[in-house]
């Protein structure tokens, strides 16, 4: 009779443990890219960049990449503003005969200014120093990273399939080339890249040097504690916003899940017990449903309370 009652109990202690719970939500789930999906993607940029090692890129191509490498050598040295914008002219100038055919050549000529990137950023992480082709290839990178936080000294805190991705954007962006499919990351690079974001979120620029007048002028424990709350509050806004760009791109990714988790964090109860709502409504069932139940619960009591 005892051995009878052994299933009954174990069912009656999975059923409470699966109940939900009231819980305060934890960490954002982090896009999870295809390995194998991002090693094609590499070895099809090397094979890019390697038949641009061998045959001479057309002579408008070389044209675009010299002068977008002279415009970053200008800015480097803090050139005058109308150098700049000749600079700039030139660059438009070059674009409008680098795309009258194929966009292949301009695939070839990112791959191997993006290979030679790479290689100059694992100097910098040895020695410390920007080479003059880094700063040729990227501009002001460098110093752009540490002033997000993301660079200390030599050490970089994207990996290698963050950079990768990183130096496409911003090749893109700067010749104008950002709204053209065939120049787009896929989607496994863009997961790695939004992967780094989601777990290196830190305020805005303009909430970043508020925060820093702030904690100058600060005296007292309460001032400090308040000023961690805003920067805590503007870190959770700017990884909502990565959120948002990030569901726009892969819709699989469970943004409502963590729009309620980064919603709490920033202390907006109200908008974390929406997100959750709607994320449990949308998947009643699946692997993040009874965690997102319990944190509905925990989050509503929060927006109670408060």
């Amino acid at each position: 009779m005892w051995l009878a009652l052994v299933p009954l109990g174990v069912a009656f202690v999975l059923g409470v443990l699966l109940l939900p719970r009231r819980a305060v939500p934890e960490s954002v789930p982090l896009p999870v890219p295809d390995g194998r999906a991002l090693a094609r993607v590499v070895a099809g940029d090397h094979e890019l960049a390697e038949r641009a090692r061998r045959e001479p890129l057309p002579a408008p191509v070389r044209a675009l990449g010299s002068a977008t490498r002279a415009f970053h050598m200008l800015e480097a040295q803090g050139a005058e503003g109308y150098r700049l914008s000749e600079a700039r002219r030139a660059v438009d100038g070059a674009l409008g005969d680098a795309t009258a055919g194929s966009l292949e050549p301009l695939l070839e000529l990112r791959a191997v200014e993006m290979e030679s990137f790479l290689e100059e950023l694992r100097r910098f992480g040895s020695d410390g120093t920007q080479s003059e082709e880094l700063v040729a290839l990227s501009g002001s990178f460098i110093r752009s990273m540490t002033f997000e936080g993301w660079c200390e000294g030599r050490s970089l805190a994207p990996e290698p399939a963050a950079l990768r991705t990183m130096f496409k954007h911003m090749w893109n962006g700067f010749v104008g080339l950002e709204s053209r499919p065939e120049m787009r990351p896929t989607l496994d690079e863009e997961r790695a890249l939004y992967a780094f974001y989601l777990s290196h979120a830190h305020p805005s620029k303009a909430m970043r040097d508020a925060l820093t007048a702030a904690r100058r002028g600060a005296h007292d424990p309460a001032a400090c504690t308040a000023i961690d709350e805003a920067e805590r509050a503007g870190t959770e806004s700017w990884r909502i916003e990565h959120i948002a760009r990030l569901a726009a791109i892969d819709p699989s990714y469970p943004a409502d899940y963590a729009r309620g988790v980064a919603s709490f964090r920033r202390g907006d109860y109200g908008a974390s017990v929406k997100a959750f709502r709607s994320w449990v409504q949308a998947h009643p069932e699946g692997p993040l449903s009874l965690r997102a139940q319990n944190y509905l619960r925990g989050a509503s009591a929060a927006d109670r309370v408060e």
